[in-house]
């Protein structure tokens, strides 16, 4: 029975996850534009070492999402849901990514825009900014919630199903990210098939398991009962896994683009860390910890944030100017990263506040008209 604070607050454990996963995602951006203010090995070692501990947003977000869209949609009409994702996701994806465009064409991944149809593949394909690949994977399962709502509502309504499924996917899954590696990875498709990265099914895994996660709730957190000693010296060993691997392509040229979400290494850790917030996340709510509110106003502008951090992170750091340079190298990393989280969800807070505003505005007007007439 989750308690009244909780209750208040109307909290769930993917809030808490999509706290964690938001944090990690402007983390990352962070990473990627001080890897210029690397100048010995032992930053670039620092980089790569943070990088790789935060390398889990994508999946943690997809888990979330979807354990979300289960609980609260089992009877949405469709037309409603897609309706009330298009203001909240996409409207909020488009504004972000065109302010960029305008004012940071440079931060541009990929194909840059040159023409009307690349601008419009820039939006389809998320080359505005280096963030929005997510956008547009995660974007995908939206699209996908009756599929997601089926499955998890009426295939999995007989629990035997549960355990077939859960290794079908894996050995699907298992088989999709050798494929990725071999063919795609530093292989033969590397150029032509580089968009698989945001393709839903390079992370259905984890979409399918925040399904299974809220449909048998008790079962799940059962099993993470039983094995949660195991999970941080799991993720321990994992995470000396992942960056003996990234190590491995040396210091000269270093690129995260090397630290990829599909291979082996990382969707262990990834799945390991979704455990360990969700056991968190579990623990603050039957706690009724102080730190749910919180929690819960930092989840409900997490994406907005995320979709304006790069923008927010570029002008954070022309302010900051040549005072990076002269700080520490992690005192400066420090700096910038909780100024950008602070700025980002500030600024989101303000035009959500000022778009209530005028919205309010135009109700009174639209109402005194009325009586006038």
């Amino acid at each position: 029975m989750e308690n009244n604070t909780a209750q208040k607050v109307n909290i769930n454990e993917s809030d808490i996850l999509k706290v964690f996963a938001v944090s990690g995602a402007i983390l990352q951006s962070v990473l990627g534009m001080f890897l210029k203010y690397a100048h010995t090995n032992d930053d670039l070692a620092l980089l790569g070492v943070i990088f790789n501990i935060v390398k889990y947003t994508a999946p943690v977000f997809i888990f979330a999402i979807v354990y979300g869209m289960v609980k609260n949609n089992q009877h949405t009409k469709v037309s409603h849901f897609y309706k009330e994702k298009f203001g909240e996701l996409v409207i909020p994806y488009l504004l972000w990514a065109a302010a960029g465009l305008i004012f940071f064409p440079e931060i541009q991944v990929n194909q840059h825009v040159t023409s009307f149809w690349t601008l419009i593949e820039s939006f389809v394909l998320g080359n505005a900014s280096s963030q929005f690949w997510y956008t547009v994977m995660m974007l995908q399962f939206q699209v996908l919630m009756p599929i997601i709502i089926f499955v998890c509502y009426k295939y999995l309504a007989k629990p035997r199903r549960v355990i077939p499924l859960l290794i079908v996917s894996f050995v699907i899954f298992g088989a999709w990210l050798w494929m990725y590696d071999t063919f795609v990875f530093r292989g033969t498709y590397a150029i032509s098939l580089r968009y698989l990265d945001r393709f839903f099914v390079s992370y259905f895994i984890y979409a399918l398991l925040g399904g299974i996660a809220w449909v048998y709730k008790k079962q799940f957190d059962g099993v993470l009962r039983r094995i949660q000693f195991i999970l941080i010296p799991v993720m321990l060993l994992i995470l000396i896994w992942t960056n003996h691997e990234f190590f491995g392509f040396g210091f000269e040229d270093m690129s995260f683009g090397n630290l990829i979400y599909l291979k082996p290494s990382m969707t262990l850790y990834s799945l390991v860390v979704i455990f360990l917030i969700y056991m968190l996340a579990r623990h603050l709510i039957s706690l009724n910890s102080r730190s749910l509110p919180y929690y819960k106003w930092l989840s409900t502008y997490a994406y907005r944030a995320f979709t304006a951090n790069v923008f927010i992170l570029v002008i954070v750091l022309r302010l900051f100017g040549d005072l990076i340079g002269q700080l520490p190298f992690f005192v400066g990393l420090l700096l910038v990263y909780l100024t950008t989280v602070a700025c980002s969800f500030g600024v989101v807070y303000a035009f959500a506040q000022l778009k209530v505003w005028a919205e309010g505005v135009f109700l009174r007007q639209k109402g005194a008209h009325s009586n006038n007439h």
